[in-house]
């Protein structure tokens, strides 16, 4: 019986750490992304801000000098 605990404990210990790791990856990549948004929001005249990942964009962030007042100013897309 005592076994078959402890194989059971290892088994959820390594999904608890599957769980915090992927946690940890989705919150530091949103913490990117509001920073390459922040980052173009202050572009002064529009402009663009990239993510490069690997050496290859990955990101665009985009504002648009010429978008109207009400409108969202920073467009994202995944770049090809």
């Amino acid at each position: 019986m005592l076994i078959l605990l402890f194989f059971a404990m290892r088994r959820a210990k390594g999904v608890v750490e599957l769980l915090v790791k992927a946690y940890i990856e989705t919150r530091a990549e949103r913490e990117q992304r509001a920073t390459m948004v922040a980052m173009a929001q202050s572009l002064p005249n529009g402009g663009a801000a990239a993510r490069f990942e690997e050496g290859r964009p990955a990101w665009l962030f985009r504002k648009d000098a010429a978008d109207p007042a009400g409108h969202r100013a920073i467009a994202t897309r995944e770049a090809a």
